[in-house]
């Protein structure tokens, strides 16, 4: 008996996880506006196509312009209700490499609004929409 009791309660456990993750899934980059030196400059799909991975513990992306390869990167992460904190393990940006960045979020429907200050300044906004509906 006492054996069901726990696997009912780690049943649960892991339930209530899930759901208390609504960035798990697949997701496809929307739109994006990015600071630079002169301004900032936007990017929308189809020009710009990435994919998005969360799983329980990393977070992965592949990103094309233009169907050509642009930048891919990884690694593992941490979320809270407002944060999505992304560290760069691994990809083809040396200057991400082992980079935590803080990300603001929310969730409406099925799309992803993040947004990321540094110094108070926007550095990045993006919006993605989630492809699997299975989490």
């Amino acid at each position: 008996m006492h054996y069901k009791k726990l696997l009912l309660t780690f049943s649960l456990f892991c339930l209530v996880d899930a759901q208390a993750n609504p960035l798990l899934g697949t997701w496809q980059f929307i739109e994006g506006k990015y600071a630079t030196d002169n301004g900032y400059v936007t990017a929308k799909s189809p020009n710009l196509t990435s994919v998005k991975v969360i799983s329980d513990t990393h977070f992965s992306y592949i990103t094309q312009q233009n169907g050509n390869f642009l930048y891919a990167g990884g690694g593992p992460y941490k979320i809270d209700k407002t944060h999505f904190y992304e560290t760069f393990a691994y990809g083809n940006v040396p200057s991400l490499l082992g980079k935590t960045m803080a990300f603001s979020y929310k969730i409406e429907g099925q799309l992803w609004h993040h947004t990321l200050h540094e110094n108070g300044k926007l550095v990045e906004s993006e919006i993605w929409e989630k492809v699997d509906s299975k989490n």
